[in-house]
């Protein structure tokens, strides 16, 4: 675990769980540098910070990670309130907290908090910042995916059911796209602005963000995995209920 005093003290994280939002410009230019972190183990490395880079978002996640348990409900309310003004990292662990009171909300919030940091991504000109999403998404951990696992039989029927009901509310709704933080958070994570950052260049927005003219192409890509893992669950589900006797 990343010892978050290292990077910037939580101040941005602490401000808001107080009840303040985090807005952020989608493009501009941006300042990334370099900061020494210190890892479990006394292992050190580097992240990317600046501007509420890749770096800063997993310190103040593991800020929020540090509040009791109690809080769940508080918190896991409050992220998701705000879920179009912050980074859609922030989400996997609204879902985790959720996963204490509410398992159907927080399986729902997983898949919405993994096709938005996907969709950030695929906004990314640097593909390498796709590698990112299932590294957040892991932060979820455990507590949600205990509501996700299905056996090779189809059993966990009502993870099943659960599952997709999540990804058809996400298809109708379309909430995956309504988020108006900028991909910066996870475009930061990318091998370019790490570069940027060990030479101490700044990045324009075309060295960071594709054009708004091809975001439909990520729009697409995100669509269809979705579409795709409503499909796998559909035929889990149909091999369960055929199998099931009258």
């Amino acid at each position: 675990m990343i010892k978050c005093s290292t990077i910037i003290g939580g101040l941005l994280a602490a401000a808001f769980l107080s009840g303040m939002s985090t807005a952020q410009e989608i493009g501009g230019t941006r300042n990334p540098v370099l900061t020494e972190v210190t890892l479990e183990g006394d292992q050190t490395t580097h992240f990317v910070v600046g501007d509420g880079a890749w770096g800063d978002v997993l310190a103040e996640m593991g800020v929020m990670r540090s509040e009791p348990r109690s809080r769940d409900r508080e918190i896991a309310e409050q992220l998701y309130e705000s879920r179009d003004v912050i980074p859609s990292g922030y989400l996997f662990e609204a879902a985790r907290r959720y996963s204490s009171f509410d398992p159907d909300m927080a399986v729902y919030v997983f898949f919405l908090a993994r096709g938005r940091a996907l969709y950030d991504a695929m906004r990314c000109l640097d593909s390498t910042a796709t590698n990112a999403v299932p590294i957040v998404s892991d932060m979820a951990g455990g507590d949600v995916a205990i509501f996700m696992n299905v056996s090779d039989d189809g059993s966990a029927f009502a993870n099943i059911t659960a599952m997709q009901a999540a990804l058809d509310r996400l298809q109708e709704n379309g909430e995956v796209f309504t988020g108006s933080f900028s991909p910066w958070w996870i475009c930061s994570a990318s091998d370019s602005v790490f570069f940027a950052a060990v030479n101490n260049a700044a990045m324009p927005e075309n060295e960071w963000l594709k054009p708004e003219s091809v975001w439909p192409s990520a729009r697409q890509v995100v669509e269809r995995n979705i579409e795709r893992n409503r499909a796998l669950l559909a035929v889990t589900l149909g091999a369960r209920e055929l199998g099931t006797p009258e």
